[in-house]
């Protein structure tokens, strides 16, 4: 019996899941980009020392100065600020003086999120496996309730990051075992278009992020409130459940059985059969491999380094221009909300391409669409800025559209017996490039504006052209065994030679009744 006609493929039970994963998608990029708006670009003048006063205009314009210019025109660093506080109330930047030689700390909180992000991701993914996918979110919920909570009290820079890495430490664990728990729960002919549904719950956080800063511009109260908005997932308790394929990989067959019968009932099913009869139980007697075995094989160890490569890539262009929207030219809330409404109609024009075009296809294309954005706001004249932010959103809103495409085509271009480590080590190289995606914006500073952006476009247009040497998953079944793997570019060009062959055969035919 296969376990999703017993219980059903999408029903009630599987729809409350669904719900309570979304919101926890959206209220962690909540999370996840509110330091965009923690620490955003301030007015400062220099308090102390204080300027020299032939220099009748320093006492009242917010020039941000790190240097002071004395009576003898020699000059001194500044070591008290005040900041302009008429366009938001106090942050991290005002209450910890992170301008000058301590700017670069604000990248620096950034990439501290996406190292607890980094390590969340290997470590609770041990967990999960090993204790279950249950125990494993009631870890994470803690740890993230309690970091974000802790913050609040903060009494200096250090305690605060310490803190958000903590905060990155649970709430990633919740994000991606919620993920494969839905994944999990659903059944195979609706996994796709859930898959792409749970990640809207990004995109809706993105824009709901833009107006909850409009309103709460205190890093203190906003702090607050993020952290509240998590309590209500107490209430879930009795919604989320164990994996059913966990449970029956690791022999739980009582509470699986009230599991099922539970979920029978929720979606209007009759419960038959004996449960040891689920496909769930034979699939306990495939052979896990190792990556050992899939580096042995010379085809899909060279597909698994391309993959890292382009999750890298992508990770990287996605955290470099969503966490920038603040040097974007405009109204730094508009554009962050701008940033997240494009990812709308990107991932709606993503699952009409898959069906169309394919997904290597689609993925080259939209990093080579980047690559041409990133490389026109080169040329873009200094009084034109509106026409630099939209190139940028134009290049947001492609590289959302090949990250969210990975996952699906990692998970076709790889076996079933290395498909779970494969993701997960994708998933987790692609930190390092979100780890390294905040830097950009001091590499622009220490170098030339046009440095980041000109890395930006050469790394899509190396991702498009590397996308082209993978094969086409579109269609095709996905591979069991590391040889269906190895074989995986076989299988498809053999499968298009006799598609060829036989159209040609029909068009011969066809010509022939006609003479």
């Amino acid at each position: 019996m296969e376990f999703f006609d017993v219980v059903g493929s999408f029903g009630p039970w599987q729809r409350r899941v669904f719900v309570v994963f979304w919101f926890v998608n959206m209220l962690g990029i909540f999370q996840n980009f509110s330091i965009t708006f923690l620490a955003p670009n301030m007015d400062f003048r220099c308090v102390e020392p204080a300027p020299w006063q032939g220099n009748s205009s320093a006492d009242f314009v917010f020039d941000a100065r790190c240097e002071v210019l004395q009576e003898d025109n020699t000059t001194i660093k500044c070591t008290r600020w005040e900041y302009d506080l008429s366009e938001t109330s106090e942050t991290i930047v005002s209450k910890w003086d992170l301008v000058c030689d301590q700017e670069w700390l604000i990248s620096l909180t950034k990439s501290v999120y996406m190292v607890g992000f980094l390590l969340s991701v290997s470590f609770f993914g041990l967990v999960s496996d090993c204790l279950g996918r249950f125990p494993a979110l009631v870890m994470c919920y803690v740890i993230n309730i309690f970091s974000m909570f802790g913050s609040l009290l903060s009494t200096s820079y250090i305690m605060f990051i310490v803190l958000r890495f903590f905060q990155a430490f649970g709430r990633a664990g919740i994000t991606t075992i919620g993920y494969v728990l839905v994944m999990e729960t659903v059944g195979p002919k609706h996994r796709a278009e859930v898959g792409i549904a749970v990640q809207l719950g990004w995109s809706t956080g993105f824009v709901g992020l833009a107006a909850v800063v409009w309103f709460i511009r205190d890093w203190f109260w906003l702090q607050l409130f993020l952290s509240c908005t998590f309590l209500p997932f107490l209430l879930t308790y009795n919604i989320v459940p164990e994996s059913p394929r966990w449970l029956a990989m690791h022999g739980k067959t009582e509470r699986l059985e009230k599991l099922m019968t539970k979920v029978a009932a929720l979606n209007g099913k009759e419960l038959k059969g004996d449960i040891r009869d689920l496909d769930l139980f034979k699939d306990k007697k495939e052979k896990t491999e190792t990556l050992w075995g899939l580096l042995k094989k010379p085809k899909m160890r060279n597909r698994f380094l391309k993959m890292i490569y382009l999750w890298m890539v992508n990770a990287f262009l996605y955290y470099g221009v969503s966490y920038n929207t603040n040097d974007l030219a405009g109204n730094p809330y508009l554009n962050f909300f701008v940033a997240g409404v494009v990812e709308f109609p990107c991932r709606g024009l993503v699952f009409l391409s898959i069906k169309w075009w394919g997904r290597r296809p689609t993925i080259s294309c939209f990093m080579g669409v980047c690559s041409a954005a990133f490389g026109a706001m080169l040329l873009v004249p200094q009084g034109v800025p509106w026409l630099s932010t939209t190139l940028a959103m134009v290049g947001k809103f492609c590289v959302t559209g090949s990250f969210s495409l990975l996952y699906l085509y990692t998970t076709e271009a790889f076996p079933t017996v290395v498909r779970n480590i494969v993701l997960g080590s994708c998933s987790m190289c692609a930190r390092f490039g979100s780890i390294l995606a905040p830097f950009s914006r001091e590499l622009g500073r220490a170098t030339h504006p046009f440095v980041p952006i000109a890395l930006y476009a050469v790394l899509s247009l190396s991702g498009s052209l590397l996308t082209l040497l993978l094969p086409e998953t579109r269609g095709q079944d996905m591979p069991d065994s590391l040889q269906d793997g190895e074989d995986l570019g076989k299988v498809i060009e053999k499968k298009e030679q006799d598609r060829t062959t036989s159209n040609a055969k029909q068009s011969s035919t066809e010509m022939d009744s006609q003479l």
